[in-house]
């Protein structure tokens, strides 16, 4: 779960003590049940 209420889901490619993430293959699942595909964030 991220800021805004938002959900993706993906492979943890890494992440920092700030928590900065990098995640690939990233499917952010909207509020209103579509999924989009979002590649590395």
């Amino acid at each position: 779960k991220l800021n805004g209420g938002r959900h993706v889901i993906g492979i943890l490619r890494g992440f920092d003590p700030f928590m900065n993430m990098v995640i690939d293959e990233s499917i952010e699942e909207c509020k209103d049940g579509t999924k989009n595909n979002i590649g590395m964030v």
